[in-house]
């Protein structure tokens, strides 16, 4: 009875989306945009000169790594515009305007400033008791090459603190990256099976470190690898919590990882592909530890009738070996949910989630700048956009040895309204109803995807 109930209202979920964007795409305005400095977007015109404008502190090599054309190429307007995106996608800059007159181009740039704090919460299960929020320090390009070091204290439900630096470009010959990151977590166990074995809800404590290199092939494709460890400790004996047969597990770890993105603003993209593969082996049998994790991450953005964002995604996370500890289980719920099932947590050996948005700008670009006393000018301007999202997730978890099946799918949509305060964050404000009409608010920062 409650599995046809379950299906007439995944029926009915479809038809209320429909109508939905049906309403949508007749009853919104036309949106602001920005507007071009070339007239024509399809001629070609040849770029004889780039000059770039503005950057106090960011070197010139930054910003042209990240252009797709070179001098003595023909772009086209289109292109340009791609290409300013392309540069706001740097998260160095408050404003940047891209000039073309008599073949040369003229990129101007106004920094932003590179050390501020960014206040994270995530709401779980509708109460402040379980939600985790806390603020990120990023001190971004202190030399000029885009180098971020990021402080990051969480408090509430499941405190953590990491340290971790990146530096895209160690070698400019080269193209190679260098990265290194510290953690230390007190997380709330997720494992319902975990919580079932103890008797009772329990937190337990992870620490370590990582190091890694990277290599970029172009300005699409990348390639990493790091190494790492891992400390994990038990408040005591639960069958299947660690990989070892004690209550702490202590282990090495090397991650292969593939990326390739071409999306043009990567905070929040109207075209472009961005794909990520990534395999990490834990254990090399150091005390009998010995086990996989593959993650795939797989997006799509398409710009519709030149005013509509259409993106979609596919992520899976699949964990395989000898002996796969509850902790290192794929969850949702914890860091990957689905709107209409975030206070719904579900475990499993492997994990699959589908999204799929469509985006309306209401406010397409606007550039915010005010005085304030004291508080210095670049902290002031922030570029706007809001945007009027209308989503569909769904997913699973899905042990080993288990039949995938669609009736153990999860699915949620609804409606939701992001606002951008570029280079810095985002806010989320979305409406959600899961398969049987049941609602949640949620209400966070950063973007869906």
């Amino acid at each position: 009875m409650l599995n046809n109930l379950k299906e007439k209202n995944k029926i009915l979920n479809i038809s209320v989306l429909v109508a939905v964007l049906l309403w949508s795409f007749t009853a919104i305005g036309k949106s602001q945009t920005v507007p071009r400095d070339s007239a024509n977007t399809s001629s070609k015109i040849r770029i004889d000169t780039i000059q770039i404008v503005g950057n106090k502190t960011t070197e010139d090599f930054i910003i042209l790594r990240e252009l797709t054309f070179k001098t003595g190429d023909s772009v086209t307007q289109k292109e340009l515009d791609y290409n300013r995106e392309r540069v706001y996608s740097l998260g160095l800059f408050n404003k940047v305007n891209f000039y073309l007159f008599e073949n040369k181009l003229t990129i101007m740039v106004e920094e932003s400033w590179y050390i501020y704090p960014i206040p994270f919460f995530f709401w779980r299960e509708n109460s402040l008791a379980k939600s985790t929020y806390g603020i990120s320090l990023l001190y971004k390009n202190f030399r000029g090459r885009n180098e971020t070091i990021n402080a990051l204290a969480a408090f509430g439900y499941d405190p953590n603190y990491a340290l971790s630096y990146y530096n895209p470009v160690i070698s400019e010959k080269y193209n190679l990256s260098f990265s290194f990151g510290l953690f230390y977590n007190n997380f709330i166990n997720k494992s319902r099976q975990a919580e079932i074995y103890y008797g009772e809800q329990f937190s337990y404590k992870s620490y370590g470190g990582f190091i890694g290199m990277g290599k970029r092939l172009n300005q699409f494709n990348d390639v990493f690898i790091f190494v790492g460890f891992s400390y994990v400790e038990a408040p005591g004996l639960i069958k299947g919590f660690n990989a070892t047969e004690g209550r702490i597990d202590r282990s090495p770890h090397l991650t292969l990882q593939y990326s390739f993105d071409n999306r043009d603003l990567k905070q929040f993209s109207k075209e472009g592909l961005y794909t990520k593969i990534e395999f990490t082996h834990k254990g090399f049998y150091v005390d009998n530890i010995d086990y996989n994790i593959v993650s795939v991450d797989f997006r799509e953005y398409r710009n519709l009738l030149n005013t509509f964002t259409v993106r979609w995604r596919l992520a899976s996370r699949l964990t395989f070996g000898k002996k796969i500890p509850l902790y290192d289980y794929s969850f949702l719920g914890t860091g990957e949910f689905i709107r209409g099932y975030i206070t719904k947590d579900r475990e499993g050996n492997n994990m699959l989630l589908g999204s799929l948005e469509i985006a309306y700008p209401l406010l397409d670009e606007w550039h915010l700048k005010f005085n304030l006393p004291l508080i210095p000018e670049r902290l002031t301007s922030t570029r706007i956009g809001i945007n009027l999202n209308l989503f569909v997730d769904s997913g699973t978890t899905i042990n080993n040895r288990e039949r995938l099946s669609f009736n153990k799918f999860d699915t949620g949509f609804g409606i939701g309204i992001t606002i951008l305060f570029l280079p810095f964050n985002a806010v989320r404000l979305e409406y959600a109803l899961n398969d049987l009409l049941s609602g949640e608010f949620i209400l966070g920062t950063g973007f869906a995807f």
